[in-house]
Protein backbone atom coordinates (compact mmCIF):
# COMPACT_ATOMS: atom_id res chain seq x y z
CA UNK A 1 0.00 0.00 0.00
CA UNK A 2 1.40 3.37 -1.00
CA UNK A 3 1.01 6.11 1.60
CA UNK A 4 1.44 9.85 1.18
CA UNK A 5 0.91 12.57 3.78
CA UNK A 6 1.71 16.24 4.23
CA UNK A 7 2.02 17.17 7.89
CA UNK A 8 2.28 20.85 8.89
CA UNK A 9 4.77 21.65 11.66
CA UNK A 10 4.80 24.97 13.54
CA UNK A 11 8.60 25.12 13.41
CA UNK A 12 11.11 25.78 10.66
CA UNK A 13 12.43 22.87 8.61
CA UNK A 14 15.88 23.51 10.09
CA UNK A 15 14.56 23.34 13.68
CA UNK A 16 12.48 20.23 12.92
CA UNK A 17 15.50 18.51 11.36
CA UNK A 18 17.62 19.41 14.38
CA UNK A 19 15.01 17.78 16.64
CA UNK A 20 14.97 14.62 14.52
CA UNK A 21 18.77 14.45 14.80
CA UNK A 22 18.86 15.00 18.59
CA UNK A 23 18.86 11.67 20.47
CA UNK A 24 17.28 13.50 23.41
CA UNK A 25 14.16 14.22 21.36
CA UNK A 26 13.25 10.54 21.05
CA UNK A 27 12.36 10.14 24.73
CA UNK A 28 9.30 12.31 24.05
CA UNK A 29 7.97 9.77 21.53
CA UNK A 30 6.97 7.55 24.45
CA UNK A 31 3.88 9.77 24.60
CA UNK A 32 2.64 8.37 21.27
CA UNK A 33 -0.06 5.71 21.54
CA UNK A 34 0.72 2.10 20.72
CA UNK A 35 4.52 2.22 20.71
CA UNK A 36 7.24 2.50 23.28
CA UNK A 37 9.67 5.38 23.52
CA UNK A 38 12.34 4.30 21.06
CA UNK A 39 15.79 3.19 22.07
CA UNK A 40 18.43 5.14 20.16
CA UNK A 41 20.54 2.27 18.82
CA UNK A 42 22.93 4.55 16.97
CA UNK A 43 23.31 8.11 15.76
CA UNK A 44 26.19 8.82 13.39
CA UNK A 45 27.46 10.93 10.51
CA UNK A 46 28.82 8.37 8.00
CA UNK A 47 29.88 11.08 5.55
CA UNK A 48 29.85 14.88 5.34
CA UNK A 49 26.33 16.21 4.83
CA UNK A 50 24.68 12.96 5.92
CA UNK A 51 23.43 11.50 9.19
CA UNK A 52 22.09 8.09 10.14
CA UNK A 53 19.83 7.38 13.09
CA UNK A 54 18.77 3.86 14.04
CA UNK A 55 15.95 3.58 16.56
CA UNK A 56 14.56 0.47 18.23
CA UNK A 57 10.78 0.30 18.78
CA UNK A 58 8.49 -2.07 20.66
CA UNK A 59 4.76 -2.39 20.01
CA UNK A 60 2.85 -1.32 23.13
CA UNK A 61 -0.72 -1.44 21.85
CA UNK A 62 -3.38 -4.13 21.95
CA UNK A 63 -3.69 -6.81 19.29
CA UNK A 64 -7.12 -8.03 18.21
CA UNK A 65 -8.05 -11.74 18.41
CA UNK A 66 -6.85 -12.91 14.97
CA UNK A 67 -3.58 -10.99 15.27
CA UNK A 68 -2.94 -12.43 18.76
CA UNK A 69 -3.19 -15.94 17.31
CA UNK A 70 -0.48 -15.14 14.75
CA UNK A 71 1.82 -12.76 16.60
CA UNK A 72 3.49 -12.62 19.98
CA UNK A 73 3.24 -8.99 21.17
CA UNK A 74 6.58 -9.36 22.97
CA UNK A 75 8.22 -10.09 19.60
CA UNK A 76 6.72 -7.06 17.83
CA UNK A 77 9.93 -5.05 17.80
CA UNK A 78 11.67 -3.33 14.94
CA UNK A 79 14.42 -0.95 13.93
CA UNK A 80 13.69 2.31 12.18
CA UNK A 81 16.71 3.13 10.02
CA UNK A 82 16.84 6.73 8.82
CA UNK A 83 19.43 8.13 6.43
CA UNK A 84 19.35 11.92 6.28
CA UNK A 85 20.67 14.21 3.56
CA UNK A 86 21.30 17.29 5.70
CA UNK A 87 21.37 19.71 2.75
CA UNK A 88 18.09 18.72 1.10
CA UNK A 89 16.44 17.74 4.41
CA UNK A 90 15.32 14.52 2.74
CA UNK A 91 15.31 11.37 4.86
CA UNK A 92 15.10 7.77 3.68
CA UNK A 93 13.26 5.57 6.18
CA UNK A 94 13.14 1.79 6.47
CA UNK A 95 11.45 -0.32 9.13
CA UNK A 96 13.33 -3.56 9.74
CA UNK A 97 11.47 -6.11 11.89
CA UNK A 98 13.54 -7.81 14.57
CA UNK A 99 11.14 -10.78 14.26
CA UNK A 100 8.47 -11.71 11.72
CA UNK A 101 10.60 -10.31 8.90
CA UNK A 102 8.58 -12.14 6.25
CA UNK A 103 5.30 -10.57 7.36
CA UNK A 104 5.99 -6.86 7.12
CA UNK A 105 8.01 -4.41 5.04
CA UNK A 106 8.17 -0.64 4.92
CA UNK A 107 10.37 1.76 2.96
CA UNK A 108 9.74 5.42 2.44
CA UNK A 109 11.05 8.92 2.66
CA UNK A 110 10.14 12.32 3.97
CA UNK A 111 11.26 15.81 3.22
CA UNK A 112 11.07 18.83 5.51
CA UNK A 113 9.95 21.84 3.49
CA UNK A 114 10.03 25.43 4.69
CA UNK A 115 6.75 27.34 4.60
CA UNK A 116 5.93 30.96 5.49
CA UNK A 117 6.24 32.41 9.00
CA UNK A 118 8.83 29.95 10.32
CA UNK A 119 6.63 26.92 9.68
CA UNK A 120 7.36 23.79 7.69
CA UNK A 121 5.70 20.75 6.17
CA UNK A 122 6.83 17.16 6.50
CA UNK A 123 6.03 15.58 3.12
CA UNK A 124 5.99 11.81 3.64
CA UNK A 125 5.70 8.94 1.13
CA UNK A 126 6.07 5.25 1.79
CA UNK A 127 5.36 1.73 0.65
CA UNK A 128 3.89 -0.48 3.36
CA UNK A 129 3.30 -4.21 2.87
CA UNK A 130 1.81 -6.78 5.22
CA UNK A 131 2.40 -10.19 3.65
CA UNK A 132 -0.64 -12.09 4.92
CA UNK A 133 -3.31 -13.54 2.64
CA UNK A 134 -6.69 -11.81 3.06
CA UNK A 135 -5.65 -9.93 6.22
CA UNK A 136 -2.74 -8.02 4.68
CA UNK A 137 -4.75 -5.20 3.06
CA UNK A 138 -6.80 -4.70 6.24
CA UNK A 139 -3.66 -4.53 8.35
CA UNK A 140 -2.02 -2.14 5.87
CA UNK A 141 -4.95 0.28 6.08
CA UNK A 142 -4.90 0.16 9.88
CA UNK A 143 -1.13 0.69 10.03
CA UNK A 144 -1.31 3.54 7.47
CA UNK A 145 -3.90 5.27 9.67
CA UNK A 146 -1.55 4.83 12.63
CA UNK A 147 1.33 6.33 10.63
CA UNK A 148 -0.80 9.38 9.77
CA UNK A 149 -1.82 9.80 13.43
CA UNK A 150 1.78 9.36 14.64
CA UNK A 151 3.08 11.94 12.14
CA UNK A 152 0.56 14.47 13.47
CA UNK A 153 1.39 13.68 17.10
CA UNK A 154 5.13 13.75 16.36
CA UNK A 155 4.70 17.20 14.77
CA UNK A 156 3.17 18.47 18.04
CA UNK A 157 6.08 16.94 20.00
CA UNK A 158 8.59 18.61 17.66
CA UNK A 159 6.84 21.95 18.13
CA UNK A 160 6.97 21.57 21.90
CA UNK A 161 10.60 20.41 21.80
CA UNK A 162 11.68 23.31 19.57
CA UNK A 163 9.78 25.81 21.73
CA UNK A 164 11.54 24.42 24.82
CA UNK A 165 14.92 24.61 23.12
CA UNK A 166 14.23 28.22 22.10
CA UNK A 167 13.22 29.11 25.66
CA UNK A 168 16.40 27.48 26.96
CA UNK A 169 18.50 29.48 24.50
CA UNK A 170 16.89 32.69 25.78
CA UNK A 171 17.68 31.81 29.39
CA UNK A 172 14.08 30.90 30.18
CA UNK A 173 12.60 27.59 31.34
CA UNK A 174 14.83 24.64 30.54
CA UNK A 175 18.02 26.76 30.47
Amino acid sequence: MRTRFDQPIAASAEAAQAAFLDPGFYATLGELPGISAPEVRSCSSPSPGHARVVLGYRFAGTLNGPARRLLDPAKLTWAQVTDVDLTSRRTQVEMVPDNYSGLFSFKGWYELRDEADGRSTQHFEGDLRVHLPLLGPLAERAIAGGIRDNLAATARLIERYVAGANEGAKGGPGA
